[in-house]
């Protein structure tokens, strides 16, 4: 990431709100928090997009850090856990709206990350498919690192 303070710009409202700072006691892949997990996905997301002038610079960093914003432990849900992949999105959206001031886009692009999990949901603009891909991404590397014992470190911008 070469614009650190852009980055830091766009996510401060998120990264030292209190109900988004709950997400540092939950567990994502692996053993990684959920916490680390999105900001992973927040800096590879705008990592990708930081040159590019027709991208929503903004949108994508708060859709990212806001894309698994549901707020409960979800490994713990027993049988309910396989039902997760399909439904989270759209509660992380919903929460976001209520909490935050997201955008439409914003919005979007949280609902529509998990494709092609939810075939039928793909993302609507640019931003909302670098997050999903971004998304895969860290995912992949945290549940392969974390099953290993090596966790990849977060990312970790001045703000936290």
């Amino acid at each position: 990431m070469k614009n650190r303070e852009l980055f830091n710009e766009y996510a401060r409202e998120i990264l030292e709100n209190p109900f988004f700072l709950k997400n540092k006691g939950f567990i994502s892949h692996g053993a990684i928090s959920m916490y680390s997990h999105c900001l992973n996905v927040a800096a590879i997301s705008f990592s990708l997009v930081e040159d590019n002038d027709r991208i929503d610079k903004r949108c994508v960093v708060r859709a990212a850090l806001l894309h698994d914003f549901f707020l409960y432990e979800c490994h713990r849900m027993g049988l309910r856990y396989v039902l997760h992949g399909w439904i989270h999105a759209g509660i992380a959206a919903e929460k976001a709206r209520e909490i935050f001031s997201i955008t439409d886009k914003e919005y979007s692009c949280i609902k529509t990350h998990m494709w092609p999990w939810t075939l039928f949901h793909p993302p609507r603009c640019r931003e909302g498919w670098i997050i999903s891909l971004a998304d895969k991404i860290v995912a992949l590397k945290e549940t392969v690192f974390g099953r290993s014992g090596k966790h990849p470190q977060a990312v970790k911008p001045e703000l936290c």
